[in-house]
């Protein structure tokens, strides 16, 4: 279903023009009127309304090229430049791409996308101070239209790092739960598969949008200008996008380098209580042994001094064990339970 179809564009004298809310046959009909007309449509379905937009439009490209590309896609033929750029969605457990298409012609821009596509529509509230900044003469076109559309892609690479700060944020809480003093019951293995998915989805999204704005850059498209000034704008984008890929690589290394860590943390935790175990068992094998050998039926042994036998040899075991341990620095019995009540003792 098509939810809102809004326009904004420069009028023949130069002055700008906005309709929010108006029916598509509307937006079809005031494209004779001006000089650049951006018309932006929400829909909730891409795949079914895009055909429709366009045939009304008469844009003579099928969407489905686009959409058929991985995560973004370009696509020129001729008087039409098709453009598909993905938007980073993340969520609480996973994070996702939704597709926005962009189709120009001459003094012509259609933006599709679904309600995801938020930053765009508030670019939208700003077009009249924005039509204002682009050149109002008519043989400046292609300038007109190559700056509105690197506005756009702009608007859509700022959204996408916007997801990078909240992967952080979920890794910097996971840190401080981690190491806090009440630590929080929680799978850490199945959170830290997560950030790390939404980092390599973020990493092909962006990676997707810098292919995408070197074809338009270097691929010499006639619906975009040939001014190298103009042209130059698009370097910035691939400059940022190149940032933000080196960030989210070194965000994947401290996730990568925090996993090492609680990987080592928890085999250590399972060193020290198989070495506790051992040494328990190792204090309790001699008196063990000779309780077996007093329970041989043909022996008559008087309890009086069986047991004295038992606890002394305990006793010798256990301390025999505990010097032995430490000499290692492996000494179960120095953890901090079991100091906390010898000092009772002590004092006691």
């Amino acid at each position: 279903m098509l939810k809102a179809v809004s326009i904004a564009g420069i009028a023949e004298q130069g002055v700008p023009f906005k309709k929010e809310s108006i029916a598509l046959d509307e937006a079809a009909q005031t494209l004779s009127i001006g000089n650049l007309t951006w018309i932006e449509c929400v829909v909730d379905d891409i795949v079914s309304e895009a055909p429709k937009i366009l045939e009304k439009l008469d844009i003579k490209m099928d969407p489905k090229v686009l959409l058929s590309g991985y995560v973004s896609a370009y696509e020129d033929i001729g008087d039409t430049l098709g453009i598909m750029l993905p938007f980073i969605v993340t969520g609480d457990s996973r994070t996702q791409t939704s597709p926005v298409l962009i189709f120009m012609k001459r003094d012509l821009i259609v933006t599709i996308h679904d309600d995801y596509g938020g930053k765009i529509t508030k670019l939208y509230n700003y077009s009249n101070s924005l039509m204002r900044k682009l050149p109002q003469e008519p043989e400046q076109w292609a300038d007109r239209q190559t700056i509105l559309l690197f506005r756009l892609i702009d608007e859509v690479s700022e959204t996408n790092f916007s997801s990078l700060r909240t992967i952080v944020e979920q890794a910097e809480q996971i840190e401080i739960d981690l190491t806090g003093p009440r630590q929080i019951e929680r799978d850490v293995g199945f959170e830290i598969s997560n950030m790390k998915r939404s980092l390599l989805t973020f990493l092909n999204a962006v990676w997707a949008t810098h292919d995408t704005v070197s074809s338009i850059k270097y691929g010499d498209p006639d619906m975009v200008t040939d001014d190298d000034d103009v042209l130059e704008k698009f370097e910035v984008i691939l400059g940022r996008l190149d940032r933000q890929i080196q960030m989210a690589e070194n965000v994947m290394e401290v996730i990568s380098t925090g996993v090492t860590i609680i990987q080592a943390e928890t085999s250590n935790k399972l060193t020290k209580l198989i070495v506790w175990l051992t040494v328990a068992a190792t204090a309790v094998l001699v008196p063990n042994t000779i309780a077996t050998i007093f329970g041989i039926p043909d022996l008559q042994l008087s309890w009086s001094w069986v047991i004295p036998v038992l606890l002394v040899s305990t006793l010798i075991s256990a301390v025999v064990t505990y010097r032995w341990t430490k000499q290692f620095r492996v000494n179960p019995f120095r953890s901090g339970r079991l100091q906390r009540i010898g000092n009772k003792f002590r004092r006691k």
